[in-house]
Formats: C-alpha cells, structure tokens, sequence
C-alpha cells in the first residue's frame, strides 16, 4: 500500500495484537468481548465483510476497521465502513494508508462508492420526537 502502512484482513491470529487499539479508542470494551466481536466476523463464510487490520513494518496495529456491501438508495453496491479506530500519530500517512485501503477493498467488492458509518447514541434521558431518531 505504502512505504510506512500495509492492510490486510484481519483474521483470528491478529485480534490480540489489535486489542491496545480497541482499548485505547473504548477501554469499556473487554478483551472477551473484542475476541468474540472478531470470532464471528472472521468465521463468517461471505466475502462481502470481514475486518480489515493496518500495520507499520513494526507489525505495530494502527488502523482497524469493519466492513459489509450493502446498497445504496439506487439498488447499487457501496462499500460501508464500520467500527473504524485509528491511533493518530503527528507525521505518520496513516489517514492515506486508511483511505488507500478502503479504496482497495471497494474496487476488489465491485463498490463504486464508500460510506463511513458514525454511530450516534441519544443522551440518557433525552426522548426524541422524531422517529428515525428513536
């Protein structure tokens, strides 16, 4: 991918090395609980999601991120991103290396496009009044 970043897929050798990342972006999530997260998206048998694990030449995680095809409001496959977590590191190509990588994923799945979820959660006690909110 680049000089600094390789990405590939993630699969269950790699969860432990990438758990420092998963803690440091949400230290409410427990190592069983991150193993199980990755134990079922790595036994899945569809080619149309997985994970996807960037590393330095160190072998040092990075960037991680989920992903799934789904379609678009014109019945055409795009590419979404899910659970992305990336150590932020002052001069490092990371931010490429995760676009870069998203790209690859997309062209390989026959994607045209690529959405980035970002989960939102009410604030406690907040009721909305709008359904697709609630």
């Amino acid at each position: 991918m680049n000089e600094e970043y390789r990405a590939q897929p993630m699969t269950w050798a790699d969860a432990r090395a990438a758990y420092p990342l998963v803690y440091l972006h949400d230290a409410s999530v427990t190592l069983d609980a991150w193993l199980d997260f990755v134990r079922r998206r790595t036994d899945a048998d569809s080619g149309d999601n997985g994970l996807i694990v960037i590393r330095d030449r160190r072998d040092i995680v990075h960037a991680l991120f989920a992903y799934r095809v789904d379609l678009d409001l014109r019945g055409c496959n795009q590419l979404c991103i899910a659970q992305l977590i990336v150590a932020q590191i002052p001069g490092s190509q990371i931010d490429h290396a995760v676009v870069a990588s998203t790209s690859q994923v997309a062209a390989s799945l026959g994607c045209p496009s690529i959405v980035i979820e970002q989960p939102f959660q009410l604030m406690p006690g907040v009721t909305s009044r709008t359904p697709t909110a609630a």
